[in-house]
């Protein structure tokens, strides 16, 4: 009896430790992406400063100024951002681990038979998305309470709808995808599939910085992120990401040469529609490959998935995160 007991307490106090250093791992893991985000915050203002300074020293803030007015100089601004924002900061993460990139994700072809529906689900997906954002922005505005978003000043002709596709739709679906479901979701999988998605999906929404496309963000982020995992690749990722918006900047474009309402409103629903057929099919193809086509796979390990998601969020970088991305919401928010 007493050496069954001895046992049985050896066996708690190991499940205990482990425990422990479970929590302390997603802890330095979630400080480490915290750390990243922070950088990724604060280089926009830094890269201003440095543009602004130079402008005063050479004496050109005049110059500075037309371009900065300029839609195209500030599609070409935002390429270079894109690439700099969502590569340099979370470089931290595989060099502070130990660990190269491409251990973190896969580049691999995605497998087999798996790409289209879930890219048909992705790509659908965005229209439950919009129209839970839609719901929660017209849900606030009862009260008085608008949600902005930044205003895009697209540029025209043809050399300006290419400069707002590479801005928009192929540099983002690269560096985001390479951040958020390659880098963060990579470090993350070890402790479950399931917590590294909601986790890169977090990340992935608190990046947007505004009550518009936060929620929209977070949706996209959980299934871009199963889609990923599933497909073993990241270029269902990426492939989902440069769909989506490359379809807004396309619609973009054509609306905005529309005087009509109607037609723009005709335009929008064909989308949705759209949207809505690609989804459904997705589920069906998907639905028909095998009986585990949903399945995640389960980790070894002692926390729950709720204990992880605790740990993480009450990490000190990633609350310092919440509270930067709480800073820019409110600079987006008008009350009526």
């Amino acid at each position: 009896m007493n050496n069954y007991s001895h046992s049985g307490f050896e066996n708690l106090a190991f499940q205990e430790g482990q425990r422990l250093k479970e929590k302390q791992k997603i802890r330095n893991a979630a400080n480490l992406i915290g750390i990243a985000y922070i950088i990724l915050w604060l280089l926009p203002s830094f890269i201003s400063r440095l543009i602004s300074d130079a402008a005063r020293i050479f004496n050109i803030q005049g110059t500075v100024a037309q371009l900065y007015a300029d839609p195209a100089f500030i599609m070409v601004l935002q390429t270079v951002l894109s690439v700099l924002m969502f590569t340099l900061p979370f470089l931290i993460i595989p060099i502070s681990t130990g660990k190269k990139p491409g251990k973190l994700m896969s580049f691999s072809k995605p497998e087999k038979g798996l790409l289209l529906p879930m890219v048909l689900i992705g790509v659908g997906a965005s229209s439950f998305a919009n129209i839970a954002t839609n719901n929660i922005a017209a849900f606030f505005s009862n009260f008085g309470i608008e949600f902005l978003s930044p205003d895009i000043e697209y540029p025209t002709g043809i050399f300006g709808f290419i400069l707002s596709f590479l801005a928009v739709a192929v540099t983002p679906a690269l560096t985001e995808e390479f951040a958020m479901r390659g880098i963060v979701m990579g470090s993350l999988k070890k402790y479950g599939d399931s917590f590294a998605i909601l986790m890169s999906a977090v990340m992935f929404a608190l990046m947007h910085g505004n009550l518009v496309q936060i929620p929209f963000a977070f949706i996209m982020g959980i299934i871009i992120g199963y889609a990923v995992v599933k497909t073993n690749s990241m270029w269902t990722g990426v492939i989902i990401h440069f769909i989506n918006n490359g379809i807004s900047v396309v619609l973009n474009y054509i609306t905005d040469g529309m005087s009509s309402v109607v037609l723009q409103n005709a335009v929008s629903v064909v989308y949705f529609a759209l949207c809505f057929l690609c989804f459904f099919v997705g589920i069906l193809v998907m639905h028909s490959k095998k009986t585990d086509a949903w399945e995640l796979n389960k980790p070894d390990t002692i926390l729950s998935l709720g204990d992880k998601i605790k740990y993480f969020i009450s990490a000190p970088c990633i609350i310092v995160s919440i509270g930067l991305t709480v800073i820019d919401c409110i600079g987006y928010i008008y009350i009526g």
